[in-house]
């Protein structure tokens, strides 16, 4: 309340001062038809400073005129003509500041309400930009293992590409085995098991569930010694509870994002051959630009491919 005082306050001393200076100067310099400078500065008091400062300033031109049209500048006293003057006066000075004021009430008030509707707004793309935050985290994230989707990993395809890159497809040993002896409930434990060992042990990497049983590890610039200690991390905190993988890897810098997935699908081959030499195995090398990827390696990633871009 005392800040809205204190501009009122400080127009209605500015204005007031600038109507008497200028009552002076019309008023010494006989200036012809002085009400003709008195109002604009009656109009511009009311419309900058409100109704206070217009208030004042328009005492002050009657009083002047009062003072100048009345007979001996008694205030009280005036001739007929001069008395229809004061009347004019009068009504032009009370209609202008009424005007005035009213008008500056109003831009005023529709600038109260702009700013309220703006901070509205702001509010709501506050709250919206969060709601779209949760819902890009909730289609980005599997919410079994909370580990990143296929849909986060297409997003993310282009910031890999001319990076140096660890990729490394990992598959769960019989766990068709597991589902059909256990049930599924306990096969989505094992996964999500599997993904805390993933995060807790891959800490600088993006590991993505890919689907299923099956997990993709990509690492930015990381050493070949230790990608592996990380890989070994992750396979000693599961075999404390019997939970057994495979896994394929390779290493190098995709210049395109073909390149990418055919580092994806290479990996996969590495997978199916530490797979068909047995299980608890990890194998892989760098990326071979010149490599022919298998039949099936390339049928696994575009079923993988097509569910993603249904999903």
């Amino acid at each position: 309340m005392l800040f809205k005082q204190k501009p009122v306050l400080a127009y209605s001393i500015i204005f007031t001062i600038l109507m008497v200076a200028l009552i002076i100067f019309v008023y010494n310099f006989n200036i012809p038809n002085p009400n003709m400078i008195l109002i604009a500065a009656l109009v511009l008091s009311t419309a900058i400073g409100g109704s206070v400062p217009g208030l004042i300033c328009s005492v002050l031109m009657l009083g002047y005129s009062l003072f100048f049209f009345s007979t001996n500048h008694s205030f009280f006293q005036f001739t007929d003509i001069n008395l229809h003057k004061m009347i004019v006066i009068t009504l032009g000075v009370l209609i202008n500041f009424l005007c005035v004021a009213y008008l500056k009430r109003n831009r005023d008030r529709a600038g109260n309400q702009l700013k309220e509707t703006n901070e509205k707004l702001e509010e709501t793309n506050l709250e919206l930009k969060k709601v779209n935050d949760l819902l890009k985290a909730i289609a980005s994230n599997d919410s079994l293992t909370n580990l990143r989707n296929r849909y986060s990993l297409r997003q993310d395809f282009e910031m890999y590409v001319g990076v140096p890159l660890h990729l490394a497809f990992l598959d769960l040993d019989d766990f068709k085995e597991i589902n059909d002896t256990n049930g599924h409930v306990f096969g989505d434990k094992i996964l999500a098991m599997v993904g805390k060992a993933l995060m807790d042990s891959f800490r600088t990497a993006n590991c993505y569930r890919y689907g299923g049983d099956e997990f993709l590890i990509i690492a930015e610039k990381e050493t070949e010694e230790g990608f592996a200690a990380a890989y070994e991390k992750a396979r000693g905190m599961l075999d404390e509870s019997q939970i057994r993988f495979s896994g394929g890897y390779v290493y190098g810098t995709p210049e395109t994002v073909s390149e990418l997935r055919g580092m994806i699908i290479q990996a996969d081959e590495m997978l199916y051959m530490a797979k068909e030499e047995g299980k608890k195995r990890f194998k892989g090398g760098a990326f071979d630009r010149s490599h022919i990827p298998s039949t099936e390696a390339v049928e696994h990633y575009n079923r993988h491919h097509e569910a993603e871009a249904q999903a």
